[in-house]
């Protein structure tokens, strides 16, 4: 992969190394940052608890590609549920409401790619302020908003 208008050199990210972030409890590795990339795209692996995952939510200006790679998660999209597991991809189209839910009973990993990539500043900057949803939803709406990320709903039963 090349940074995009530099000079010709690769970006490499060797096996743990990255960007950790624990925005929303939830263990992330950024293996690249938007920032790196200029805003081309966001890259990263995320754990998930067994029954955890995000509310329904739109990204209005990216799309999002996720591969299971390891674990058992239903994906919801425009109403559609698609059950997934070991090496599967799904791609969610900007301004498609979404979400997911680790159905299995461990622990599973997801690799995520926004494209563009602005979006990991959400999470960046979640962290930064140390902002949880039980106590502080109303200033975590405000920052998705800055990011074309809007919150629609709760997570499917």
């Amino acid at each position: 992969m090349m940074d995009q208008g530099s000079a010709e050199r690769a970006l490499v990210r060797r096996s743990g190394e990255g960007t950790n972030n624990q925005a929303f409890d939830l263990p992330r590795i950024f293996l690249v940052r938007s920032d790196e990339v200029k805003g081309a795209f966001s890259h990263w692996i995320e754990k998930v608890p067994a029954g955890a995952g995000p509310p329904m939510h739109v990204h209005h200006k990216e799309q999002e590609l996720f591969r299971v790679l390891n674990g058992q998660f239903r994906f919801w999209c425009t109403g559609e549920a698609q059950d997934l597991t070991d090496g599967d991809t799904v791609l969610i189209p900007k301004g498609a409401p979404h979400t997911f839910k680790n159905i299995g009973s461990n622990e599973g990993q997801l690799l995520i790619t926004l494209t563009p990539g602005d979006g990991d500043g959400f999470f960046i900057d979640v962290e930064k302020r140390g902002l949880n949803p039980s106590r502080d939803m109303p200033q975590i709406v405000e920052i998705a908003g800055r990011y074309g990320l809007e919150f629609v709903g709760p997570p499917p039963a």
